[in-house]
């Protein structure tokens, strides 16, 4: 395969998982402020701030009278002048898939051009003044859709295996942005704000569409260790850090033709290293000070098999 063209997969399939994640972040702390307001003195600044914190931006320009909530929320999701925007994500997406409209199937060109012009419907973006729901309910579900026409029309041959790598590689490091920045969450509180911690947390799993999942599993009030654990280590749940360092590494296995324990690739060690370092992962050390550094430490790893993959196939 051309370098250009599994560029242009592995691109397209992250920016729309990065659109996917950008627009539920929005939707849940939107509920969260709706459900913290009389209870805490200022949620807009707990949870809008962290929630740029989280996405590494600084507080958008607010013009004299302007809400400033609005004004996160429309420069989150439609500005084009920001460059991580739910929009600026789902147009760099779709001009990759345009440049290789060949080695996508029909379905999934159209899946992801009826995406575009959802979102870029004035009455829909009109919308977001007064509630972003409605914006980052069709944003979600377009990537949903987009993802299982995929699944279902497109070969699963090398093509596909970039797919996945872009969108499994961008998962794993949101969720781990996630929880490192609401480690401070476990040092503080005490049983008098259980409620809001609840809240709190369970916006965490929310933010990684695993509330239900986790419900399910556990059938108990949210319990941040669990959260914790859950979202790192669970193997079967696909917004698990672990579930998606699988899936990566079955992709790179697939693509290179290697097993992986035969594999010289410095790209599969890595990835490897860390998902070895989840699988025997000790409960012990999801709490404290050693929760801090191994999440430091699987982030800055994520952030090198990124790197690796650039330099063995050539990608941009």
């Amino acid at each position: 395969m051309l370098s250009r063209v599994a560029d242009a997969l592995f691109w397209m399939s992250r920016y729309l998982e990065r659109a996917d994640h950008l627009a539920r972040s929005v939707d849940v702390t939107f509920h969260l402020d709706l459900d913290l307001h009389g209870v805490l003195a200022n949620p807009v600044e707990l949870e809008w701030n962290a929630l740029l914190s989280l996405l590494r931006q600084p507080p958008p320009p607010v013009a004299d009278g302007a809400d400033p909530v609005v004004a996160v929320q429309r420069w989150l999701l439609l500005d084009s002048a920001n460059s991580a925007s739910v929009m600026t994500c789902v147009n760099r997406s779709r001009n990759n898939a345009r440049s290789i409209r060949g080695s996508i199937s029909p379905s999934m060109w159209r899946e992801l051009n009826k995406l575009h012009w959802r979102l870029s419907d004035p009455q829909l973006q009109g919308r977001v003044v007064e509630s972003p729901h409605d914006f980052c309910q069709e944003a979600q579900l377009g990537v949903l859709l987009f993802h299982g026409v995929c699944e279902a029309t497109l070969t699963h041959d090398e093509g596909w295996h970039f797919i996945q790598l872009g969108r499994y590689l961008e998962r794993a490091d949101k969720i781990l942005r996630v929880l490192d920045s609401k480690f401070s969450l476990l040092e503080r509180g005490n049983g008098a704000d259980l409620p809001i911690r609840a809240l709190q947390w369970g916006a965490v799993l929310k933010n990684c569409a695993a509330y239900e999942a986790y419900q399910r599993l556990y059938i108990s009030r949210v319990e941040p260790e669990r959260v914790v654990e859950f979202l790192l280590v669970n193997p079967d749940f696909p917004h698990s850090v672990r579930f998606c360092l699988t899936r990566i590494m079955e992709s790179l296995t697939a693509i290179s033709g290697r097993l992986p324990g035969r594999s010289d690739d410095e790209v599969v060690r890595t990835v490897g290293r860390l998902l070895n370092d989840l699988v025997y992962l000790d409960g012990r050390a999801l709490d404290g000070e050693r929760l801090h550094a191994f999440l430091g430490d699987a982030l800055a790893r994520t952030a090198r098999i990124g790197h690796h993959l650039h330099e063995q196939y050539a990608l941009q």
